[in-house]
């Protein structure tokens, strides 16, 4: 596969979509699609070293089971596919994001139960961190159901993944040294939600201002 001369821009996406599915026969193989779906052009990335963005649909079956949705992400960034059954290409792009910077930074999951310690070696109170965090924005609201999904380290410090539910709606609350927010979207596995939401933070962050 060559990489297109020209980042992708409204007037050279035939070359990014030929080399992207080009990447989707290589991983897919007797899967791949003839052809690849709608696409969307994300001119700005939020991540140094990455520029213009494509992210484009399409659909294989790669299971036997029937055919399911995908992205493919090209352009100046590292070429990755993701599943995007329950996903838009916002979303799609955020999660590319998330990713990259899981991979950049070396964030690597926590499984021990050991390194669930809180700041003060103490064990890590997630019922307390979540009713901390919900107590910001809705002080007043019922909480429950709370667990720990996921806990990430990175660079040392510890990203939770909190699931609860916070009156009548079920939530992910991002805790400990997270970036703040909450995610709707429990329909996904934390760590999913996770990089979708650290991918939305970077979106959201202020463009340093040039000299």
């Amino acid at each position: 596969m060559k990489t297109p001369a020209l980042p992708p821009n409204e007037t050279c996406i035939d070359p990014w979509r030929d080399f992207a599915l080009a990447y989707v026969r290589e991983h897919f193989g007797d899967s791949a699609p003839l052809t690849l779906g709608e696409h969307h052009l994300f001119p700005l990335s939020p991540l140094e070293g990455d520029g213009a963005t494509l992210v484009i649909r399409f659909d294989a079956d790669r299971s036997g089971s029937g055919s399911r949705a995908y992205y493919v992400v090209v352009g100046q960034t590292e070429t990755n596919y993701y599943d995007g059954d329950k996903l838009s290409f916002e979303e799609a792009f955020s999660l590319h994001l998330g990713t990259r910077f899981m991979l950049v930074l070396g964030v690597a999951q926590v499984k021990d139960d050991k390194e669930t310690l809180g700041p003060d070696d103490k064990p890590y109170d997630v019922e307390k961190d979540a009713r901390l965090i919900v107590d910001r924005v809705a002080p007043a609201s019922p909480l429950r159901d709370v667990s720990l999904a996921a806990l990430f380290d990175v660079g040392g410090e510890r990203h939770a993944v909190i699931r609860a539910r916070i009156a009548d709606l079920e939530v992910y609350i991002m805790g400990r040294d997270a970036p703040f927010g909450f995610s709707l979207r429990t329909d996904l596995p934390a760590p999913l939600a996770y990089r979708l939401h650290i991918g939305g933070v970077l979106r959201t962050e202020p463009k340093p201002e040039s000299d």
